[in-house]
Order: structure tokens, then C-alpha cells, then sequence
């Protein structure tokens, strides 16, 4: 049903319906395996700190004033329990390059972690430093990122007026 590799098949490369659909269907197995297992250490963390937040005193607070059990596990428990599972997804976002090497060279998948393989293999310094600089400026970005939404997720960490 889906293609098992490469990137395209006869599409002529180009930004046109046939070759985004046929680089779409191409992607699909790839990006299945690597989300199968990526996001594992992540869903299991959150659940580990949701538990844990579960017994905090202001959950029983919430309790004892008659709030219902969705509103506690949404709105008190998973909004303190998603604080560090957003840093440690941005954190794992190098990790799924190193998966990606593996999974492209498999599918045989044209994509950065193919590319990387390659140049290991051929000794490639300049191609390989440039590489991990591109994985460093992106985890750096998702840390970033996840840094600003610390002052979204939990006000506590937002700055105060003084």
C-alpha cells in the first residue's frame, strides 16, 4: 500500500500536486517508525510527573472544594506535570536525529540523517560539522522555545512587575 523507499518515484521534483502527494506517501512509513518509538521516554515521563502531582496538597484542596475530577487532571495536575516533559521534549528533539540516521538508511530516505550516515562513512569533517551544527542551532531553538512557553504554561515563572 505504501512505498517502502526513497523519497519520490516518477514525479518530476517540483512544488506541483503529483510530487507533494508522492513525497507525502513516500514519508509516511518513515515518519511512523520514528514517531512510534521517539515519544515513548516523553509519554511515559508525563505520566511518571502527573502520578506524582496527583498527590500534591493543593489536588486535594481542589478535592475538598467539590471541583470535578476532569477539570483537577486537566486544569491543576497536568499543567505542573507538563513544566518539565516540554523541556525534556526539546531535549530529545537531537536524539531523533540519531534515530533518523537509521530509519532513513532503511527506507532509503533522502533526508539530513541519511546524509549524515554518508558522511561518516566518507570521512566527510566539513559536511559533518555543519550537520551538527544545524542539530545543535535546533535543539538550541526548541529550548528556546520551550523556555517561552514556561512563562505561558505556568505563571509563576512569568516575570514580575516590580
Amino acid at each position: 500500500v505504501l512505498p517502502t523507499s526513497g523519497g519520490y518515484a516518477a514525479a518530476t521534483p517540483g512544488f506541483n500536486g503529483a510530487f507533494i502527494s508522492e513525497a507525502f506517501t513516500h514519508s509516511l512509513l518513515p515518519a511512523l517508525s520514528l514517531l512510534i518509538v521517539a515519544p515513548v521516554g516523553w509519554v511515559l515521563g508525563m505520566r511518571n510527573t502527573m502520578i506524582m502531582n496527583l498527590g500534591e496538597d493543593y489536588i486535594r484542596l481542589a478535592k475538598a472544594k467539590g471541583l470535578p475530577e476532569r477539570r483537577i487532571a486537566l486544569r491543576y495536575a497536568a499543567r505542573n506535570a507538563l513544566l518539565p516533559s516540554v523541556t525534556g521534549f526539546a531535549l530529545a528533539l537531537g536524539s531523533v536525529l540519531g534515530g533518523a540516521i537509521l530509519v532513513e538508511t532503511v527506507f532509503d530516505y533522502p533526508g539530513l540523517g541519511r546524509l549524515m550516515g554518508e558522511a561518516v562513512g566518507a570521512k566527510d569533517y566539513p559536511l559533518l560539522q555543519t550537520l551538527m551544527l544545524l542539530t545543535t542551532v535546533g535543539v538550541l531553538l526548541a529550548n528556546l522555545v520551550a523556555d517561552l512557553l514556561y512563562g505561558v504554561l505556568d505563571p509563576r515563572a512569568r516575570r514580575s512587575e516590580s
